[in-house]
């Protein structure tokens, strides 16, 4: 992806096929996708949390080199993250604290960022390398990214921040695959794995260790995001562009479509929101941010999505 110097993903999911039912699902497209970031730039890598929004947004004139932005909520202003003489993609959020990615000299590393006070903090000891570090998502003591070990080799890396452990969740070691780093969100992590011509979504149970892949009934699978009570978003296609559908899995297997992006367009890579609980119940919502690709030419924009079904609020692991 944009994050990974390779591009891999690009070539390996360029699209989505409308593959509508899951195994315990309805066929039911709920809402048509709202911009929120499209412009003439190429914007990509959106994140929300802690009443900002964070994305990348690709320089005047030179449409594959990009900085990282930010943008309280209710407010026109945006604000610069990432240093002077670098560029950037954005990353996940926790409360008022950012983690994105940060390019140098042709090196990647993690920094993050207090989107309140506007400082920026190295990340922990054992987290950056020599290697290239990309798509880092944050969730209290918890984060994870993705690292390029070698040529055609990657590791998906969840790390304690305040522990200093580390667990690889998945590898790839191959030109012909890709690990997607998706999110980590509460007890819960999720990526996509591809492989040739074949895409898998994967959450991983943080407490007991379980780790389940998403039934994929013919199609692919990737670009996923997750939720505190582990409902998984992701995109369900195919190899070739156009015709991405947004699908919605919950934590007991009942699966959902909740978008269909049109047949010219494509979606890279998902993040969710969980959304304040709305009458009658209280039970929250969740609204998923899509950094989607015009077929036509290869230009990227940031949607949202409101999920009209009610999120179900955390619960314990099952067993």
């Amino acid at each position: 992806m944009h994050r990974n110097p390779g591009a891999k993903l690009l070539a390996l999911v360029a699209g989505a096929c409308l593959v509508v039912i899951g195994a315990t699902g309805a066929a039911s497209i709920a809402t048509s996708p709202v911009p929120v970031k499209a412009s003439t730039r190429n914007e990509v890598s959106p994140s929300a949390g802690g009443g900002f929004f964070t994305w990348a947004k690709s320089r005047r004139g030179h449409p594959h080199v990009y900085d990282v932005w930010g943008q309280q909520e209710g407010q026109p202003t945006t604000f610069k993250i990432n240093a002077p003489r670098t560029s950037g993609f954005g990353g996940g959020i926790d409360g008022s604290m950012l983690v994105y990615q940060e390019v140098k000299n042709s090196n990647s590393d993690l920094r993050f960022f207090d989107l309140v006070t506007r400082q920026r903090t190295n990340a922990p000891p054992g987290t950056n390398t020599q290697r290239w570090e990309y798509g880092p998502s944050i969730s209290g003591d918890w984060l994870q990214f993705g690292r390029a070990v070698y040529q055609g080799a990657e590791q998906l890396i969840l790390q304690n921040r305040v522990t200093g452990e580390q667990r690889v969740l998945d590898t790839v070691n191959s030109k012909r695959g890709d690990l997607g780093a998706g999110q980590v969100n509460g007890n819960f992590s999720v990526w996509a794995k591809c492989l040739g011509n074949t895409c898998n979504v994967f959450r991983y149970d943080i407490g007991s260790g379980a780790r389940i892949a998403l039934p994929r009934n013919g199609s692919l699978l990737y670009a996923p995001s997750v939720t505190p009570a582990g409902t998984i978003y992701y995109i369900r296609g195919k190899t070739t562009c156009g015709g991405a559908v947004l699908v919605k899995t919950t934590l007991d297997g009942t699966t959902f479509v909740l978008a269909d992006l049109g047949a010219a367009k494509d979606a890279l890579s998902t993040s969710v929101l969980v959304l304040p609980g709305r009458p009658p119940n209280g039970t929250p919502g969740a609204r998923i941010y899509l950094e989607t690709e015009k077929c036509a030419n290869r230009r990227f924009d940031i949607y949202s999505v409101d999920d009209v079904e009610p999120v179900p609020p955390p619960g314990p692991a099952d067993p």
